[in-house]
């Protein structure tokens, strides 16, 4: 059985729309973690759909609690990726957001 988790229900940044919120007030910090949990939320559904191409054993009793924790685990290997530099896409994304990208007009 697989489990529906959201990544984004379980991000601190979820209610970044909100108006209270610092990144609405140009807050750099604030942009560029927004950008690393985007980040993050891309690579933990790359290794959830790199995870759908491992054959199941039958040797082992794979049940809920193996589900689960295979997804906390990608979650948390995606957050460090993601903080640690990742594929580059947070710091591109970053610089597009605050007007230095190289698309950026």
């Amino acid at each position: 059985m697989k489990l529906a988790l959201d990544p984004a229900v379980s991000l601190p940044q979820a209610g970044a729309g909100k108006t209270d919120d610092p990144a609405n007030r140009n807050d750099p910090e604030a942009l560029r973690a927004i950008c690393q949990d985007f980040e993050s939320i891309l690579i933990q559904s790359m290794f959830k759909e790199m995870r759908k191409t491992i054959p199941e054993s039958e040797l082992l009793d794979t049940g809920m609690a193996s589900d689960l924790f295979d997804e906390m685990m990608d979650m948390e290997v995606a957050r460090d990726m993601a903080r640690k530099g990742g594929f580059g896409l947070a710091d591109q994304l970053y610089r597009q957001l605050q007007g230095t990208g190289e698309g950026s007009d």
